[in-house]
């Protein structure tokens, strides 16, 4: 009885590899060949399957699209989680770093015409589930920055408490432009990035929080 029982597990693994084998190999043909360019047919050839397979596993390249973007997603905000805070860096430069992150891991997940596509596909056909997804890893981002501004210790200049919520909103509206400038300007470089996103996004910290907040930030539960 026991190989019986480990059978539906195991098959559930040899699932989850071929599933995780098909978005390799279309990650690669999209790089390599463009988004328009490859066909499901091309991804199945890619990951040694019949295109039926690949169907059945995504639906369409679509499918397959929305598959790498949410999982890379996934994966690299769990791994980056701990990145963001770094002992004896001030404010501007751990919300500066964060940003960056975001914006080099979402490079590593899909290249800039994959994101392109991304976008256009969003302000087009809004319904579709690729638009969905495509939001989600926007609120996605907000949310890890909300995350790491509520362990903070902050203080504004004005006095006033702001929820990390609307402070996250606030800079990502600052940085989704810069990203949308890097991927769709081909030759604009990630170190050409930081340089656009720096010089609007550290006036704004200065102008949100105190000069003590700002040059030494404290997280919560820390000894003063």
């Amino acid at each position: 009885m026991q190989p019986r029982m480990a059978e539906p597990g195991l098959r559930s693994r040899k699932k989850a590899k071929r599933r995780d084998e098909i978005i390799a190999a279309a990650q690669r043909l999209f790089e390599s060949h463009g988004l328009d360019a490859t066909t499901m047919a091309d991804i199945a050839a890619a990951a040694g399957i019949s295109a039926p397979t690949v169907f059945n596993y995504f639906g369409s390249k679509d499918g397959v699209l929305i598959a790498l973007i949410s999982e890379g997603t996934n994966e690299a905000r769990e791994q980056d989680r701990p990145l963001h805070w770094n002992e004896k860096t001030d404010l501007g430069t751990l919300i500066l770093q964060l940003f960056l992150r975001v914006s080099r891991r979402t490079l590593e997940i899909a290249d800039k015409q994959v994101w392109r596509y991304a976008e256009s596909a969003t302000i087009r056909h809004p319904e579709t589930e690729l638009a969905s997804q495509y939001r989600y890893t926007n609120e996605a981002v907000i949310s890890v920055v909300a995350e790491f501004l509520d362990g903070l210790m902050l203080t504004t200049r004005s006095g006033a408490e702001v929820s990390p919520d609307y402070l996250a909103r606030l800079f990502n509206d600052v940085w989704m432009p810069c990203f949308v400038t890097l991927i769709t300007t081909e030759e604009q470089t990630l170190d050409e990035h930081e340089a656009h996103l720096r010089a609007r996004l550290l006036p704004l910290v200065h102008m949100i929080f105190d000069e003590a907040c700002i040059a030494h930030p404290m997280r919560k539960g820390m000894p003063e």
